[in-house]
């Protein structure tokens, strides 16, 4: 842990500055407001106070308490909304991050594991970041107003409190020394149950196919064990934190109770203010076990976001954004390309590979399963890029910067289209959402009617405001298929590539899907990837990999 760890989550705050200082002088406020509490106590036990019930000084006390309990109300309400729009602009931050991560990125990690710790470290982070950050600053001005109040009080038994200060400090330094390290496991073992319970839940069909529920149940309880023990040490160590300032607080009242008489009896103190003085002690001790717990909690949170954190940090697997609107038309060329996968330097896909796609003619590519016909579409589709060698489109090279241009020329339809869980029409046009423009609803049925989707659509319980579930599963192959190619048709690609797209397929879907795709592939440069005879007899060119 070091400063920079702090600074960095502080940072997040940054945006906020006018709505923190208007929470944190409410807060103030109501700090100073608690500590003229014991200062009334000793008021009322040593008789000062107007002996009438309505009398103006007690009106003035109830009226005090409404405004404070109503600024308490603002306060939590101002900081609970801080922290919701501080965590919400840092999971929209990180979304985008991860939006523009490369392929090669999501090959690495396991997207469960990484959507529970967006939700479940950043709400973390929204508690320490503002709620239990206000109380400890809260606490900290009580705790100063105390030790004040208490001196002007009485000097000799503060005294005598002073040497529980430094105990203090160090025993909170190292509680944070064992919590972070100890709050980073826990969350990754967290994240591991979640991982789990996603591939179960996921390939559910599976299990039930061949009778996997004892061994799909025990991998799940044993990753949930595995984050009870990490949790469990972490709450131990918190705890034993927990005794020992109990510890300190209850020796050092029954210490001040016993000198407090002692000056009682020598009348150098009256009992109102020893009873002042106490409610001071009690006071100051509960806000720094707030200050400990914040501090705990907060290291807990350092531990447990520094995965975030880092991921904003690395900056190696991230895609430019587009540098200009230029479509790239012409010959496709594959030059001296060897490919490999990252996760997989060992096993080369491609060496040397010299082929050339021609501009407004259809190709064929086939040959048998794992020669990388369908890398080769990753590799135009800028997936990943060519450890050796260059593609070339036209006079340009496909690279890094030059891979979001490209893709505003290309549409690529799968075997198994993939469909998001929301209507038809956001998974057509995401920007139309449910309320698109006339204009817009007008391209997408225009472009559902080319690709012989409309009429099942129109069927449908809502049409194409339907929600289509998970995948897309309430969907039959051949409709996902057409919805495909309404997408790509919409796109106005000048390259279309269509991978296996009606290997899955009966006669009847394969002939309205090649139906559809007579409207999509005019005047494109077409490739296909395929075993059937009838696309590679069809073909302009053939390539045999």
């Amino acid at each position: 842990m070091n400063q920079s760890d702090h600074i960095q989550r502080l940072k997040l705050i940054a945006p906020y500055k006018k709505e923190v200082f208007f929470a944190l002088s409410i807060m103030l406020v109501t700090a100073v407001a608690q500590l003229a509490l014991p200062k009334l106590v000793n008021y009322y036990v040593d008789g000062l106070a107007p002996a009438t019930l309505f009398a103006s000084f007690h009106l003035y006390t109830l009226l005090a308490i409404i405004v404070f309990s109503l600024l308490s109300a603002v306060r939590f309400y101002l900081f609970e909304r801080l922290g919701i729009k501080v965590v919400s602009h840092f999971r929209l931050t990180i979304h985008k991050t991860l939006l523009h991560k490369t392929a090669s990125y999501f090959d690495a990690i396991n997207i469960a594991e990484l959507a529970s710790r967006i939700n479940a470290d950043t709400q973390m982070l929204k508690d320490a970041l503002t709620t239990s950050a206000a109380q400890a600053i809260r606490a900290t001005t009580i705790t100063i107003g105390c030790i004040i109040m208490m001196f002007t009080l009485s000097t000799t038994l503060s005294l005598v409190l002073l040497f529980c200060i430094p105990t203090f400090i160090f025993a909170t330094k190292l509680l944070s020394k064992k919590i972070e390290p100890l709050s980073e496991r826990e969350q990754d073992a967290l994240a591991k149950t979640n991982k789990i319970a996603f591939d179960n839940l996921n390939g559910h069909t599976l299990i039930k196919l061949y009778s996997w529920f004892g061994s799909s149940q025990n991998r799940y309880h044993n990753t949930t064990q595995s984050y009870i023990t990490c949790a469990k040490r972490t709450i131990s160590a918190i705890a034993v934190f927990q005794a020992f300032f109990n510890f300190l607080i209850f020796s050092s009242l029954i210490i001040m109770l016993i000198l407090g008489s002692h000056l009682i009896k020598q009348n150098t103190l009256t009992i109102g203010e020893l009873a002042s003085y106490v409610l001071y002690l009690g006071m100051a001790f509960t806000s720094l076990n707030s200050l400990a717990s914040f501090w705990a909690e907060w290291v807990h949170t350092l531990g447990a976001t520094r995965y975030l954190f880092q991921l904003l940090d690395n900056d190696n697997d991230v895609e430019p954004l587009a540098q200009s609107k230029r479509r790239f038309i012409g010959d496709i060329r594959f030059r001296d390309v060897s490919f490999y996968y990252p996760n997989k330097p060992e096993k080369h896909i491609f060496e040397k590979l010299n082929i050339q796609i021609k501009q407004g003619q259809t190709t064929v590519i086939s040959g048998p399963s794992g020669n990388g016909k369908s890398t080769l579409a990753k590799l135009l589709l800028g997936y990943y890029l060519p450890t050796n060698g260059e593609i070339m489109i036209g006079n340009h090279s496909l690279n890094k910067l030059s891979i979001a241009c490209f893709r505003k020329t290309i549409a690529y339809v799968e075997q198994e289209p993939i469909m998001f869980s929301s209507s038809i029409i956001e998974n057509l046009i995401p920007e139309a959402t449910n309320t698109p423009t006339p204009d817009q609803m007008n391209r997408v049925i225009s472009a559902c009617k080319k690709a012989n989707a409309h009429d099942f659509i129109e069927q449908l319980p809502d049409g194409y405001f339907t929600q289509i579930c998970d995948r897309g599963n309430q969907l039959s192959g051949g409709q996902k298929q057409r919805i495909a190619i309404a997408r790509a048709i919409l796109h106005e690609p000048e390259v279309v590539i269509l991978d296996e797209y009606t290997s899955a397929l009966d006669i009847e879907n394969q002939q309205v899907i090649e139906q559809a795709m007579h409207n999509l592939l005019v005047n494109k440069t077409v490739i296909i990837i395929s075993h059937k005879q009838e696309h590679i007899a069809n073909a302009d060119n053939l390539i045999l990999l």
